[in-house]
């Protein structure tokens, strides 16, 4: 699923039974069957777990399916904009689009070495444990509660942009020396983004990249090359 050429192995196998599991749950098994070109009799073996597909087409059918269901119009028709809120409680409470997020992810970071999964914010964390499951990822969350300073988790300490005080985030020491994945539910600040990146870094870890289901356009739009790594929101507002 990068450029370059890859072999078909039962991880595939079990991404292909996932997206077909999810996408099932869009359309009915005729609808499914016209897609794919798999019988109705196959599909249905597939989806109960019965058997498990097989063979050089299954990448090439993981693709395919992939670019036919359009995720990030899904995930966009379910975002709700008001002024500067971005409410995306209608994309979480999913749980099939949370799986073909995930899925579709795999395929975007795939080639890339990742250790482990760290959401910085609640709905981030839904989507980071979508991920974290279906790639079997140790998965963190972020904290608030000064209470579990110096209990196994570093501070980081950060300001927005308009606020005369700092604030202070809580992140499990254990991902400082990793190669982590970021995710955020709405990306609507570079803080605390980049204090969590420097101080990953400064620890000899890496930041593989960050994603999420949906960006403020003008900030994405600031990103520089390679200053968050390998960088994909599902939608733009």
């Amino acid at each position: 699923m990068s450029g370059r050429q890859q072999k078909p192995d039962v991880a595939s196998s079990l991404m292909l039974v996932e997206l077909l599991k999810s996408l099932k749950s869009l359309m009915d098994y005729r609808m499914l069957s016209q897609h794919t070109g798999i019988p109705v009799s196959t599909l249905t073996r597939y989806v109960t777990n019965k058997t498990l597909p097989r063979g050089r087409k299954t990448l090439e059918l993981i693709n395919k399916l992939l670019n036919m269901e359009d995720i990030k119009t899904l995930i966009s028709e379910r975002i709700v904009v008001n002024g500067e809120d971005v409410d995306i409680s209608r994309v979480v409470a999913e749980s099939h689009l949370m799986k073909l997020a995930a899925i579709y992810l795999m395929r975007e970071y795939a080639g890339h070495r990742i250790d482990c999964v760290l959401a910085l914010d609640n709905p981030g964390l839904v989507l980071a444990t979508a991920f974290g499951l279906q790639t079997m990822k140790e998965t963190y969350y972020s904290e608030t509660n000064d209470v579990l300073a110096d209990h196994g988790w570093a501070e980081i300490r950060y300001r927005i942009s308009g606020m005369r005080t700092s604030s202070r985030l809580y992140i499990p020491k254990t991902v400082l020396n990793k190669n982590v994945l970021i995710v955020v539910g709405v990306f609507d600040s570079f803080a605390p983004l980049t204090q969590v990146r420097d101080r990953i870094v400064d620890s000899k870890g890496d930041v593989v990249g960050v994603c999420g289901l949906a960006a403020l356009k003008e900030l994405r739009k600031q990103v520089k090359p390679y200053q968050l790594g390998r960088v994909f929101f599902f939608a733009e507002v």
